[in-house]
């Protein structure tokens, strides 16, 4: 005999169909949709997100904390030749009164350069040159610390 009413077992059977209702598939997917977003602007190096540059790979880099500050002057340049100053693409010829006018705004007398490592050295050369005629001589070109080889102990030791 089947009894009408309220029972335990029906109000918990709803109970949980409501909350799954709550994460079906596009609840899931908008959280991980979330997270993956996070994820890439929490791991995208400062200065970076707008610029495809693999830089040249060197064994023993000097550290630069001061590249990460607010105020440094970053010029790119990427695989294909574009220029950018900071995060915005401009022509070459602009490069130097944008340089000197971070200068005026109280920025740091050092432009840090990164060239991807397949750019022709020509355009590296002009870039360097531009940046010397805005009136700087201290530059820093931006690599990528290699990893160590790894050293097998033979075993006679």
């Amino acid at each position: 005999m089947r009894t009408r009413g309220w029972r335990p077992s029906t109000a918990l059977k709803k109970r949980r169909t409501r909350y799954l209702s709550l994460l079906d598939a596009s609840g899931v997917a908008a959280i991980f949709a979330f997270f993956v977003a996070m994820y890439s602007v929490m791991s995208a190096p400062h200065g970076w997100s707008n610029h495809n540059v693999d830089l040249a790979p060197i064994a023993h880099p000097k550290p630069l904390p001061a590249a990460m500050k607010e105020d440094e002057i970053t010029v790119v340049i990427t695989r294909d030749g574009s220029l950018y100053f900071g995060h915005d693409r401009m022509p070459a010829k602009e490069l130097p009164v944008l340089i000197r006018r971070a200068y005026e705004h109280g920025s740091e007398r050092k432009v840090y350069l990164k060239a991807d490592a397949r750019v022709r050295y020509g355009e590296v050369k002009a870039t360097l040159d531009l940046i010397r005629e805005a009136g700087v001589q201290d530059v820093a070109l931006m690599v990528e610390q290699t990893r160590p080889p790894l050293t097998v102990a033979s075993p006679n030791q």
